[in-house]
């Protein structure tokens, strides 16, 4: 009996010592404190983050030996969320330094309105500061946080707008491989657009284009013949009530769709290379009234972009404006065996430029050295690798095809771009035929999202009541001219930064936008009124 415990009371101390008996001799690590982590904010969905996350871990083991996790912040449902985010903890940890480091006595109206200012212009002197521009001084020569080391993604308009508000800085990525700022590699411009900021304070991580995703099966029910091809399509009575679409207002993806649309608008205008102001405020005019147009043929305007080739691909919407990557990614996870996929996209030809998607370092990184790390190998190219290759193929992703386009043009070479889940994609060889001009539209991308906000969505309804009536009625030229009116308001020249609108629009005074606002909507309401009454009529 003792012999019988002595064997079970053995066999107990093996079973209880073996985990660690047989414990790895690895570092990996067994608390926190063996963990090195950053904060990365930023739109991208979770195929993105899992799939960069997963390969800069692996690199830090590899290259540096050491155990990184990125703390990935999403807050909210789109890009214009993460910025409220940004600004929000930017403004509150400023006002915590103004008083309890710098001393200084805090005043919403001279101080915090004024720090991340981008329009105003410091003096060479700080003597001859006055308050606003003491704090914004102040600001840039700080090492105020937001809490998060790096922004990802969302595309170039919100980075343009932080690094002038002074919430981004130099990651050193320029100088630590000047070899990659080359037009062999990285360009600093093409097609019209900026690839990185001139000031190094962000750098282009990927490349994307806008087009139109579509349901062929939701086509063939409707009698559609022919797919859309342009963004004027979409525009088209067949397609009433049948249009996915994002608020603008909630996605940068789809301003930058519009402004693409708008921009097409006024190269269509000009009757030779040169744009005078006259032609692109009737092209400004044109891309209003196709953007209304669509707006009337819209289900809703979701606050989420994702949202749009999923409706599409479930046949709840015929159509839909989307960035590149999304209709590719549900064009692949709709394939079926001897089947077509259930959602197409196109690039409109001539209506959209390759625009980056960047990256960039924030002020006051809590961990910057190993944030410029990360920085610097999503624009390696093993990073660049995981955007566009197939899963399993050397240096691709783990699991899903992201199927975006990398921003280094040596991976569209042949040996590479075998690898491609998209080889058929060529940026630099295919620009679509359009070429950004940002002196036409870069100042009006806030105006652009305000006016579809008061044109199309807080008076949605009466839109598509006037919309029914002209489709009923057979299209009456007086109805139609009616429908087709711009307000003054929301002109291009008003829009302008010069302009009473643009002015109104790039402050901070929330009380008149939203009395602005209420007016438009009020007006276009009545507008809309007038067309039903028009229409009814025959006239």
């Amino acid at each position: 009996m003792t012999g019988r415990l002595i064997i079970l009371g053995t066999a107990l101390l093996i079973t209880l010592g073996a985990p660690f008996i047989l414990k790895p001799t690895t570092n990996t690590p067994t608390s926190a404190a063996d963990v090195i982590s950053i904060s990365v904010i930023t739109p991208h969905n979770e195929s993105i983050r899992h799939e960069f996350g997963t390969a800069f871990a692996r690199h830090m083991k590899l290259t540096r030996n050491q155990n990184v996790y990125i703390d990935w912040r999403t807050p909210g449902s789109g890009t214009a969320d993460l910025e409220r985010y940004l600004q929000s903890e930017y403004r509150a940890n400023f006002e915590s330094y103004w008083r309890n480091t710098l001393k200084r006595e805090w005043s919403d109206a001279k101080v915090g309105a004024h720090f991340d200012n981008r329009r105003l212009r410091l003096p060479e002197e700080s003597a001859n500061d006055s308050p606003a521009h003491a704090s914004k001084r102040s600001f840039l020569n700080s090492t105020v946080t937001c809490g998060v080391d790096v922004f990802f993604g969302g595309g170039d308009y919100p980075f343009k707008r932080f690094a002038e508000m002074g919430y981004l800085v130099d990651s050193g990525i320029m100088d630590r491989h000047p070899e990659w700022f080359s037009d062999e590699v990285i360009p600093a411009t093409f097609s019209g657009e900026i690839y990185y900021d001139a000031k190094k304070r962000w750098v282009g991580a990927s490349l994307s284009s806008f087009g139109i995703c579509y349901n062929p099966n939701v086509l063939q029910r409707l009698g559609i013949k022919t797919p859309p091809s342009q963004w004027s399509h979409i525009g088209e009575p067949e397609y009433f009530r049948k249009i996915a679409i994002a608020d603008p207002t909630k996605s940068g993806s789809v301003t930058k769709a519009l402004e693409m649309l708008v921009q097409q608008c006024m190269r269509n205008e000009m009757k030779s290379d040169v744009a005078d102001n006259a032609t692109l405020a009737k092209g400004w005019e044109q891309g209003l009234m196709l953007i209304r147009r669509i707006g009337a043929n819209a289900r809703y305007f979701t606050d989420s972009a994702t949202k749009i080739p999923f409706d599409v691909a479930q046949g709840n919407a015929a159509a839909g404006m989307c960035i590149d990557f999304f209709g590719r990614t549900y064009n692949e996870l709709t394939k079926q065996k001897g089947r077509d996929a259930r959602i197409q996209y196109i690039t409109p030809k001539g209506g959209s430029s390759f625009s980056v998607d960047p990256i960039a370092l924030l002020r006051g990184a809590p961990n910057a050295s190993v944030a410029k790390e990360f920085i610097d190998f999503v624009v390696s190219p093993a990073g660049q690798k995981i955007w566009a290759y197939r899963p399993g193929s050397p240096g691709g992703p783990t699991k899903k095809a992201l199927r975006r386009l990398p921003i280094r043009r040596e991976l569209y070479t042949q040996p590479t771009k075998k690898y491609h889940s998209d080889p058929e994609v060529l940026p630099f060889s295919e620009t679509t035929g359009f070429e950004y001009v940002a002196e036409w539209t870069g100042s009006h991308f806030n105006p652009l999202r305000f006016i579809v906000r008061v044109m199309c969505i807080d008076t949605h309804e009466e839109l598509q009541d006037a919309w029914q009536a002209l489709i009923n009625s057979g299209f009456p030229k007086q109805a139609y001219a009616a429908f087709n009116r711009i307000d003054q308001q929301i002109s291009y020249i008003e829009c302008k930064k010069s302009g009473n609108t643009g002015k109104l629009l790039s402050g901070k005074d929330s009380l008149a936008k939203a009395r602005l606002a209420k007016e438009l909507a009020a007006s276009f309401r009545e507008q809309y009124k007038k067309v039903i009454k028009l229409a009814e009529k025959g006239h």
